[in-house]
Parts: C-alpha cells; structure tokens; sequence
C-alpha cells in the first residue's frame, strides 16, 4: 500500500510531502502546492494530513450565530478552542493540539478543506473514513516518547536525529535520512505517512461511537494506539 503523507502550511514553501511504498520511504520534498498533492494522492490508498480539517461545534454555532445577528449561544472557553478530539488526544498523549479557532493553525487548516474537498470530495467525512486522516506527528512523537523535548527548534538536531534513528529501524528510509535530520517539515512528513499507514490498519485511536457524528463535522485526530513496533505492518497492508 502506497501512504501519502503531508505536513500542510498555509502555502507550497514549507509543505513538505512523502509517500511510504509499504516501509519504504520512495519519495519526499520539501515544497508541494495543492496540484502536486492531489497528484501523488493519486497513486496512494490513504493521505494523512498535518492540519485541521474542521472547527469546533461551539465555535461554529457561535459565529454562525453572530453573523445572522442573532444572540450567540452560550458555550465554554474550551468548547470553543477545542474540539472533542483535540481534548481526546491531549489525554490520550499529553500533547495539547493548536487551537484551530484561536491559534494561527486555522490559517492552514483554510487550505486545508479544500485540498479535503479535492480528494474526497465536497461534504467527505473528516474522520478518516473517506481516506484522508488527519494526522498529528507531535502526537506520535509523544505516544512514542521518543524525545523529552521539541524537535522542532533550530537547536534540535539531536532530537530530530533520534526519532529518525528510531524510525529507520522500523522503515526503510534510503537516501533520505539527512534530509530528515535537517527538516522538521520533512520529517513531519514521514511521521504523517507512518501514521495514515497505522490508521488504515486500525491501529490508532478512532473515535467511539458517541463520537462518530462529531468527528465527521470537526475532524478526528488519529495518533498511533500501539508502540512503535507496529510499523511493520506497513510492510503487509493490502493495496
């Protein structure tokens, strides 16, 4: 199985692309607009997405609500910053997501939906179930605990460097391993990859039931569930 994964920002600088033949990293770069996505999106199963794909309920009945002039309905500071599964994920990691209301993340989560749109079609459900995960690396990175600090910093290499060591004994990354040192965006890119893979096979945290309805409007975060190991599933998903 072919893995499409990306690490979005709110332009082509910046976002990076990779795709994992099974465990084999084939290609990776560190520039793609929505065109070069939805292109190799084409020759993969399943894409997973470093961005938001929705908002929360509270938020978007508020400013609907405002914006009809009508009186907002009352709801809490964190319903509306937070969706259900960025509460779920900050327990379930210890990692909180960047608010997609509040936070400058809503900016890419903007490209976001229309990239969403473009693969899956308009109205596609945002949990996962159309093929197009949203996937959170810093969530992985922390389900992992692969590093106890940021590997996103200027200063850290060394971090980078040890969540690329940790994965290139589980996946074969070929060519492509300074590249992955030097980019967090790169990297980022491959971790997303990693993570659509787990979640093709059931192997992330999915929503429950009773939030299956939620999850299709705001998005479903999907980090890994099982330790590390479990990427040598990859190797035997079916195309």
């Amino acid at each position: 199985m072919r893995l499409l994964g990306v690490d979005l920002a709110s332009q082509p600088k910046n976002t990076s692309v990779a795709v994992l033949d099974g465990t084999t990293l084939v290609y990776l770069a560190s520039e793609a607009d929505d065109d070069a996505i939805v292109g190799l999106a084409a020759d993969c199963e399943v894409v997973g997405i470093d961005a938001p794909l929705g908002w929360p309920d509270a938020f978007v009945d508020v400013v609907t609500a405002h914006h009809r002039g009508e009186s907002p309905p009352p709801a809490t500071p964190k319903d509306l910053q937070l969706r259900r599964t960025d509460q779920i994920v900050a327990e379930q990691s210890g990692k909180r997501p960047l608010s997609v209301s509040t936070d400058r993340i809503g900016v890419v989560a903007l490209r976001a939906i229309r990239l969403l749109e473009r693969l899956a079609g308009a109205g596609a459900d945002r949990s996962g179930s159309a093929g197009v995960y949203e996937t959170y690396p810093g969530g992985a990175v922390a389900a992992w605990t692969l590093v106890d600090r940021s590997y996103k910093r200027t200063d850290s290499r060394p971090e980078r460097a040890a969540i690329v060591a940790a994965l290139g004994r589980r996946l074969d990354l070929g060519r492509f391993t300074e590249q992955m040192v030097t980019s967090d965006d790169d990297l980022d890119a491959v971790l997303c990859a990693a993570i659509v893979g787990l979640a093709a096979d059931g192997r992330t945290h999915a929503p429950v039931e009773s939030d299956k309805a939620q999850a299709a409007r705001e998005g479903w975060i999907h980090i890994p569930s099982g330790p590390i190991e479990d990427l040598a599933v990859l190797a035997n998903l079916d195309g």
